[in-house]
């Protein structure tokens, strides 16, 4: 009697985990499908995104890349006070007056002795010698005149290896800001379910496969894509649900089984 309803209760357990085991096998989760994304792009393809053409250089199935030029980014250069910068034929020093809002600064030629000195006196004296004859002469008459240039907000002004028209941004008590406008090449990432701002607009970013080759979509409909998120996710739970089922009529088998043929006391 005891192993008859044993055999009862096994079977009534197997049919829930087959049952809930059928289920899994034939379920399908369902898909994130944008219904009318605002943009669909493949790798090596470019899209013009408000008045900026984007060149998407990689697109695999969770990310993307893209890249954009900014025609008229700004750059600067900053020279602080007393720095030693590079200008036209030489090395100058940037001199800033000592005043609580300076508008301009000066470049002041680094000027070097070739030939041997000596100090006497405090007066530093260069060393000429003309066969026997050695003279000394004080290093300020020996050098020629210091270049010496001034500049002043807004003035135009030359930098080494640089082609585009720089002028000087700002002076302040500390620094000097050069600055300049020319192209820069930018770059946007891109990953699933993720937000990515171009031309000030927020897009969702989803991952498709199209004709073979990995898809990013851009939307601004998010409710389009949670839905189908939260669609997966009731799917996911749905199935831990059928997982659940399958495991604890499987240990419940287990345990009447063993139970049915241990030894009776009686």
């Amino acid at each position: 009697m005891q192993r008859r309803a044993a055999a009862v209760s096994v079977a009534i357990f197997l049919l829930l985990a087959a049952g809930s085991y059928t289920l899994i096998g034939a379920a399908e989760q369902p898909e994130v499908s944008l219904d009318n994304p605002d943009y669909s792009v493949s790798v090596n393809e470019t899209r013009t995104i408000g008045d900026t053409a984007y060149d998407f250089s990689e697109v695999s199935e969770q990310s993307a890349t893209a890249t954009w030029v900014n025609e008229s980014a700004r750059y600067t250069v900053v020279w602080s006070a007393e720095d030693t910068v590079p200008f036209r034929d030489g090395n100058y020093t940037v001199v800033i007056a000592n005043e609580s809002e300076p508008s301009s600064f000066e470049l002041r030629e680094q000027q070097t002795v070739d030939r041997p000195t000596v100090e006497q006196n405090g007066t530093t004296y260069v060393i000429v010698e003309d066969g026997e004859n050695r003279t000394l002469v004080p290093r300020d008459e020996y050098l020629p005149e210091q270049q010496v240039y001034e500049f002043s907000e807004g003035d135009a002004i030359e930098l080494q290896d640089n082609d585009n028209e720089t002028v000087v941004a700002s002076v302040t008590e500390s620094e000097v800001t050069i600055e300049w406008f020319a192209p820069r090449t930018n770059e946007l990432s891109f990953s699933e379910g993720e937000n990515t701002t171009i031309g000030g607009t927020d897009y969702l970013a989803h991952f498709t496969q199209a004709g073979g080759e990995s898809v990013v979509q851009l939307t601004t409909d998010y409710e389009d894509y949670t839905g189908d998120v939260d669609a997966q996710q009731y799917f996911k739970e749905r199935m831990n649900g059928l997982w659940g089922i399958v495991i604890l009529a499987g240990s419940a088998v287990a345990l009447l089984v063993m139970m049915a043929f241990m030894p009776s006391r009686y």
